[in-house]
């Protein structure tokens, strides 16, 4: 996809088939976590080696599980 820039796409839950709606979410059972974020790859690194990857879509019930959130450092309070 050339004129797409490189980076993390997410697919859409909605149009995925009830079969690949099922077997995501036997996944995200056992898992509790894409396949991505399992991997801890962070989005800057796919981004620098020109990758084009789609990160799943989560079903509407589940929390989010944002493979840029989990990555992210937070500043620290000062205490």
């Amino acid at each position: 996809m050339p004129s797409v820039p490189p980076g993390v796409m997410v697919d859409v839950w909605a149009q995925l088939d009830p079969t690949e709606q099922q077997r995501r979410r036997a996944w995200l059972t056992r898992h509790s976590r894409t396949p991505l974020h399992l991997r801890g790859v962070a989005e800057e690194v796919i981004e620098l080696a020109g990758l084009h990857v789609t990160e799943w879509a989560l079903p509407p019930d589940v929390p989010s599980i944002s493979l840029v959130v989990q990555q992210r450092s937070w500043p620290r309070r000062a205490d």
